[in-house]
């Protein structure tokens, strides 16, 4: 190795300062389920973090990924918002074209306010960007369809928007490549179907209950199925004890030979 000490010396500083930044972003941090975590497509998964459970699987990588998925999340943002500064009074009511990051609450769940930040509404129509990697994007193409939990994320932030009074015809996911050309991106999109949203609420509600109620008692009754498991906060490999910690779910063996994990959930 050809550096100096001192570069080196500079490089473990630069490296804790980009490390302590990532993991104090509001998401790293945030506690509570947000829209959209309501279509994950594991109960106990939702269970845990409904009922606040302490998290086990601390052996994860830095979240370098969605870091940059958040960061072209800004950029996207800055860009609209010159656009609105060069369009402005887009109605008669001053009204900008481009709503950009604008604070939702789509429910409650066991009297608690679920919120989050859309990404974009425009004239109608709920926009959400995702950030994949490449496999994980030709994957989404070859099934001409964003998954589960997108799909609910999308129609969830619908009807937040609903219910702050705007018209709510469409849900659309842009799908924006991470690592290839620009042409590769994909978007899906779908009539807004408000009770796709209200079914995950209820859901939810259900599962938060019932962890409150019974507590880590209640986390067996909850079905298992594969979510991104490897990445689950509460991942515990060999668990015999749910209260514990997840095993994760036995389909996770061929999910862990694919390269899923480059979701970037935003």
């Amino acid at each position: 190795m050809n550096s100096s000490r001192k570069v080196l010396d500079q490089q473990q500083e630069l490296d804790k300062l980009i490390e302590q930044h990532i993991l104090n972003q509001p998401r790293s941090l945030q506690r509570e389920p947000g829209p959209s975590e309501l279509g994950i497509p594991c109960d106990l998964r939702l269970g845990y973090k409904l009922a606040g459970h302490p998290e086990t699987n601390t052996g994860q990588a830095l979240p370098w990924k969605p870091w940059i998925g958040t960061n072209v999340h800004r950029g996207l943002e800055e860009l609209l918002t010159l656009a609105n500064m060069n369009t402005p009074g887009w109605t008669e009511e001053g009204v900008d074209r481009y709503q950009l990051e604008q604070r939702v609450t789509v429910g409650q769940v066991n009297g608690e306010d679920i919120s989050g930040n859309s990404d974009l509404y425009i004239d109608g129509v709920v926009w959400d960007w995702k950030i994949p990697g490449g496999s994980t994007l030709r994957q989404y193409k070859k099934d001409d369809h964003p998954g589960e939990q997108y799909e609910v994320q999308a129609h969830t932030y619908g009807l937040g928007w609903e219910l702050r009074g705007y018209p709510v015809t469409d849900v659309a996911i842009y799908m924006l490549p991470r690592d290839q050309e620009w042409k590769q991106r994909y978007l899906w999109s779908a009539p807004y179907d408000r009770q796709r949203a209200l079914d995950a609420l209820s859901r939810a509600d259900g599962i938060a209950k019932l962890v409150a109620a019974l507590g880590p008692q209640a986390f067996p009754l909850l079905k298992r199925r594969a979510s991104w498991c490897r990445s689950c906060p509460w991942l515990l490999p060999g668990s015999t004890d749910l209260a514990r910690g997840c095993p994760g779910d036995p389909d996770v063996a061929a999910e862990a030979s694919s390269d899923l994990l480059d979701l970037i959930a935003q």
